[in-house]
């Protein structure tokens, strides 16, 4: 049988496109290899970069070291980069020494993320993760660009959650994770060490200082984590408190400190001491009795731990590897709290009518209210063989402050 010939050119011409979902497909398909080839070849040459940086920083490192036997046993003076070393295009040398010892840092200009050091007194031979202490190059963990940079001696204000984020986890000997901030409340500039602890969160690794032996600290929403202005007294080694609710009880902020005896060559600060009015810029009695505090003297995006069962201090513990419970008596992760530890705890004591236990334990403030008496709050307790987490403690009393990033 004949076919007609219309009939023949119309099955002959005919062809069937891709549908809209078939198109999806392919463009799917497409950017998924397209970024898997991306992320495979940042990979590679990250592992390009981080080969020359190390090359580098181990050549100087040795080449330091001929430069200290030919100039007397004396490391070529800081900060300017001796001429005697050189960086691969795209690096970049920081250097500090004072002839005894020295800290040296590489960065790369074509990585964000990747930056090493090597302090002769520490690690002479293998290079580390991070830059030194003072320099400005990208950290462990973090990064340039894109705000994640956490600069040593940058305003505790400045920090940021995402920055806290990008940091290696503090376990107490890796002190390339410890970062320096300053805080200039109270006309004096304080430095603070903080870290990013094992429950994935930004400690103060030192107790507050906050607050001035020749007049009244005012603080602001624009420094402080306060609501509106709030005036600290003067900070005063004497004084006397009481319970009745004025004078310089819990109803009246006062500061105390620094502890007697802190001053002098090689002296430790174990941080000044607060009432929970003060630590929690004017709560009283009567304006919080349950929950925890909104507001503190701590810097500007920082606050106080919350307290009691399942509160800040608690998780701590538990990522220790605690209980968070109570009383943590005899628990095997008593010295993550100690002063050897990450949380460095201080032994500075606490001030009620007169100074107690300087030296032989620590005592910290929560900002959770006791719901049951209006004169107590809750704090934590520790020293070498135990840590208290849900006791309570008189607000007229005065406790260390130790801050906490939000």
């Amino acid at each position: 049988m004949d076919i007609p010939y219309a009939y023949l050119s119309h099955k002959s011409t005919y062809r069937r496109g891709f549908t809209i979902v078939e198109l999806l497909i392919v463009i799917v398909i497409i950017a998924i290899l397209a970024a898997l080839t991306y992320v495979g070849y940042t990979a590679i040459s990250n592992r390009a970069i981080d080969s020359t940086l190390k090359s580098d920083l181990t050549q100087a490192a040795k080449k330091l070291n001929y430069d200290k036997v030919d100039n007397n046993d004396s490391y070529p003076l800081g900060p300017s980069v001796p001429s005697s070393i050189a960086a691969s295009d795209g690096n970049t040398f920081e250097y500090t020494s004072d002839g005894t010892s020295y800290c040296l840092s590489i960065t790369s200009t074509k990585s964000n993320s990747l930056s090493y050091h090597i302090n002769s007194s520490t690690n002479s031979t293998t290079p580390r993760e991070g830059v030194c202490p003072g320099h400005t190059g990208p950290v462990a963990g973090g990064g340039g660009g894109g705000g994640t940079t956490i600069a040593n001696n940058t305003p505790i204000q400045d920090v940021t959650s995402s920055q806290c984020a990008a940091l290696p986890v503090y376990t107490g000997t890796n002190n390339d994770a410890i970062r320096t901030v300053t805080d200039s409340r109270g006309g004096t500039a304080k430095t603070y060490r903080i870290a990013k602890l094992a429950d994935n969160k930004c400690w103060m690794l030192d107790n507050l200082k906050l607050g001035s032996t020749t007049g009244a600290t005012t603080l602001t929403p624009a420094d402080s984590n306060v609501a509106s202005n709030f005036t600290l007294p003067q900070v005063s080694t004497t004084g006397s408190g009481d319970d009745s609710g004025v004078g310089n009880g819990y109803d009246t902020p006062y500061a105390y400190g620094p502890v007697p005896g802190d001053t002098g060559s090689g002296a430790t600060n174990y941080g000044y001491l607060y009432n929970w009015s003060a630590a929690t810029a004017g709560e009283t009695r009567t304006s919080i009795t349950t929950g925890n505090a909104a507001h503190s003297i701590c810097a500007r995006g920082w606050r106080l731990p919350t307290g009691g069962t399942g509160g800040d201090f608690a998780q701590l513990d538990q990522a220790f590897g605690g209980a968070g419970t109570s009383s943590t008596s005899g628990e095997p992760n008593i010295a993550q709290w100690q002063h050897t530890g990450p949380f460095k705890g201080v032994f500075a004591g606490y001030w009620s009518m007169s100074l107690y236990e300087q030296g032989s334990s620590g005592v910290l403030w929560s900002s959770a209210a006791d719901p049951v008496w209006s004169t107590n709050a809750f704090y934590v307790y520790l020293d070498a063989s135990e840590v208290y987490l849900g006791d309570i403690n008189g607000r007229a009393n005065g406790l260390g402050v130790r801050c906490l990033l939000n």
